[in-house]
């Protein structure tokens, strides 16, 4: 069961869209560390760069490119989507997405993507066209390239734009220059838009070349010839650059546009200077193909009985994950996001993954807590209280894949400028957490943990959450290991184990409900149980089963039973609910903003695919293949039947949306931006393949689904390569160039192994 809208090519690297109108737009994302972009399948999105506060700056907040013959034009994106193209091809790549259009005898090649570039404060996008005379007769044409940004101020009817600007030559194009505060400092930006080819026309007022009347998908001067040749005085600015040319029967012409935000004008200058170089081999396969490639060989390949699901793992949840990983949610810089993020980029890149972390520990207080988000120049706490558990996950996972105990050592400063070693960050984060109780000394959930929306539980500070408790658990189970690997003193390891056992304890006595036969989710400030069987709304939540068991269990052998219980309740033919009944504002506005979404939507009783990818690693500990498979199967949007064909097939989303919804019952959520992309690789990888990473080295635990007789993972472990096999046998052996080990770690060499299950 495949999507009806397109298909994968070239080994998975490539997701071929057939039609420009599909159920919604289907994004893909380009980035640097400081640029990220995004385009759909008719080329609509935007771009920024981003200084290491957050503030940010969007040089493309709109996008068109168009050709005019005559009086009369078209887009190059296949806008609009009800036009009747002679053909239609939309490819997304890692790293570049091309749409191809055939209109009135001329093919249209155009390829956007972010080149790579070492200068700072520096933000480009390409788009390259190659066009082609199909028809029978010569052609004299025009190629126009448009962007919009807010340098000079958004654009509102009624409102006031005072800008000026005018045409420079040494682009090949137009710029403009303005003043902004970015890495904490006044800085002039340069931001061009610029030709590879010496321009025939250029427009800088956007009345001029959208129109009163005109859009993106229909702008005016597609009416009147082309651009205008306007400069702006006084009203609002727009970048169109235009360039003519001739083409004969079968002749091919290549051009190439670059939107670009620098802080130095001579850069500027020196890179316009280079396009028509950049045009001749942008277009090259291998040169649109080289991201790709590289996420393919990152980390691990992985082959099973499933070609599109070796595709998604092999390129594109990779790409997601490093998008997550160095981006968060795109439109904030989510802490917690990043951590989680990272914490599973380690699953095939952990070099990167040790970088990442100790950038984002650099935000961190130095009494352990950390912040929800950095953005718009602050630190922002926001009065989460979760974000500072997850940084002993990704250290420690780090530490595991890469096998260098010492790392713990590395010196990183916090936000106030002091420093500590990477272990003191990790520990201080556990300690503070600790520390922060609020009733039964149960840990505070303030105004919100992994969930957001349980903003008002804690608020004043009383209410805690039994979730964050649970995952503190294994947070310090973690550390503990760490802290012995490293030598640290009996005593504060005896302190912290102590702390474990009584937190567990405490877990047990005020967080197991009895009637349920699960943990509940929260207490209120006052004292009102989450989560609870008694309550009338939101009475069962997934995540504190799932946790108990991911923490190691919580000392009481409640774990399975919850589980059981809860997945009874939460089950439904889309996937497992995160949780139910939902809330509504009538009854519950007081628990907070999960109460105004509609019932069905998102955490508020819908399949949230966060969870249900923990879940995947959860069912795959308890060794239920069964399980294990129906999760990947619901999980997956070209497996799943009810949401095939309305979500992009190449990653994943955040959600689908309940039965109370509706008409919208299966509709996904967002893509891109959301961990579960991130989480069911590793749950995949380190889970179901069973590819776990200790100081010792690698083991090989799997739990593959129930219907898979065989898969394949070559893994780069620390400078070898293992070439695992899996076969269904009926019985679990594990073998290492044709001997049987005595367990399940790896010997540190490279060689044949072959699992049986």
């Amino acid at each position: 069961m495949l999507s009806p809208y397109g298909f994968f090519a070239d080994e998975g690297r490539e997701y071929h869209i057939t039609t420009p109108e599909l159920p919604r737009n289907w994004y893909n994302y380009f980035f640097t560390d400081d640029y990220v972009t995004f385009t759909s399948q008719v080329g609509t999105g935007q771009g920024f760069l981003q200084d290491k506060l957050g503030i940010r700056l969007m040089p493309v907040k709109a996008r068109g490119l168009y050709l005019v013959e005559g009086d009369a034009g078209w887009s190059l994106c296949g806008l609009p989507v009800y036009h009747k193209w002679e053909s239609y091809d939309c490819t997304h790549r890692p790293g570049s997405t091309t749409i191809t259009l055939k209109n009135c005898g001329i093919k249209s090649e155009y390829t956007l993507f972010v080149p790579r570039t070492e200068q700072p404060y520096t933000g480009i996008e390409v788009s390259c066209v190659r066009l082609t005379n199909e028809s029978s007769a010569p052609r004299s044409l025009k190629l126009i390239s448009y962007v919009d940004n807010d340098f000079d101020g958004v654009y509102r009817p009624q409102g006031y734009n005072t800008a000026s600007a005018r045409r420079d030559d040494w682009a090949q194009g137009i710029h403009f220059e303005f003043d902004e505060l970015f890495d904490r400092a006044q800085r002039c930006f340069c931001f061009f838009h610029a030709c590879s080819r010496p321009i025939s026309g250029y427009d800088h007022a956007r009345n001029a070349f959208i129109g009163p009347y005109g859009s993106l998908a229909d702008p005016a001067a597609l009416h009147r010839g082309g651009c205008q040749n306007s400069d702006c005085t006084a009203e609002k600015m727009g970048f169109a650059v235009q360039c003519s040319l001739s083409l004969q029967p079968g002749e091919s012409a290549i051009i190439a546009f670059a939107s670009g935000l620098c802080d130095t004008l001579d850069f500027a200058k020196e890179y316009c200077a280079g396009l028509d170089g950049l045009a001749k081999t942008a277009l090259d396969t291998e040169y649109l193909s080289e991201r790709a490639k590289d996420l393919s060989k990152r980390g691990a390949q992985f082959t099973t009985p499933d070609p599109e699901l070796n595709a998604l793992m092999n390129v594109w949840l990779k790409q997601q994950t490093d998008l997550g990983s160095r981006w968060a949610r795109v439109r904030h810089n989510g802490y917690r996001d990043i951590a989680s993020d990272t914490e599973c980029l380690a699953c095939f890149d952990a070099a990167l993954a040790w970088q990442r972390i100790k950038r984002l520990l650099s935000y961190q207080y130095a009494n352990g807590y950390a912040p929800r988000t950095f953005i718009d120049g602050q630190i922002r706490d926001n009065n989460f209280s979760d974000c500072a558990v997850w940084l002993s996950f990704t250290v420690y996972y780090i530490v595991m894949d890469l096998g260098d105990i010492s790392l713990l050592n590395e010196a990183v400063p916090f936000n106030d400028g002091s420093v500590a070693t990477v272990y003191e960050h990790i520990r201080r984060s556990v300690d503070f957490l600790y520390h922060f109780k609020g009733l039964h000394g149960l840990i505070r959930i303030w105004g919100g943990d992994w969930n957001d929306c349980m903003n008002n539980v804690g608020i004043k500070g009383q209410g805690v959450s039994l979730w964050l408790s649970i995952a503190w658990v294994r947070a310090a189970r973690q550390l503990c290991e760490l802290g012995r690997a490293l030598g640290r003193g009996k005593e504060e390891l005896d302190a912290l184990s102590k702390q474990i056992s009584e937190m567990c304890a405490l877990i047990n006595r005020y967080g197991w409900d009895e009637k349920g036969g699960y943990y509940i989710y929260a207490i209120s400030d006052d004292g009102e149980n989450v989560g609870a069987s008694d309550c009338a709304e939101g009475s069962v939540f997934l995540n504190p089963q799932l946790w108990a068991i991911l923490a190691g269990g919580l000392g009481e052998g409640r774990e399975e039973a919850a589980y059981q219980a809860a997945c009874a309740i939460l089950k439904d033919p889309l996937g497992t609910r995160v949780s139910c009944p939902p809330y509504t504002p009538e009854h519950s506005a007081w628990i907070g903003s999960i109460a105004q979404k509609a019932p069905g939507v998102q955490e508020n009783g819908g399949v949230y695919l966060h969870s249900m990818c923990w879940k995947l690693a959860v069912d795959a500990l308890r060794g239920d293949e069964k399980a294990v498979g129906e999760d990947v199967m619901q999980i997956l949007p070209f497996r799943n039947p009810v949401v095939n064909g309305r979500a992009e097939p190449y990653v994943l989303c955040n959600c689908y949306m309940g039965k109370e919804t509706g008409y919208r019952y299966g509709t996904p959520g967002q893509s891109w931006r959301t961990a579960t992309g991130q989480w069911f690789l590793k749950a995949m990888a380190q889970f179901v393949l069973g590819l776990k990473p200790s100081l010792e080295g690698l083991h090989v635990a799997p739990c593959l689904p129930d219907s898979w007789k065989e898969a394949r993972v070559k893994k780069q472990f620390r400078g070898y390569t293992y070439d695992i096999s899996y076969k269904r046998t009926g019985k679990r052996a594990l073998y290492f160039k044709g001997a049987l080990l005595d367990g399940d770690l790896l010997p540190l060499e490279s060689g044949e192994v072959l699992c049986t299950v």
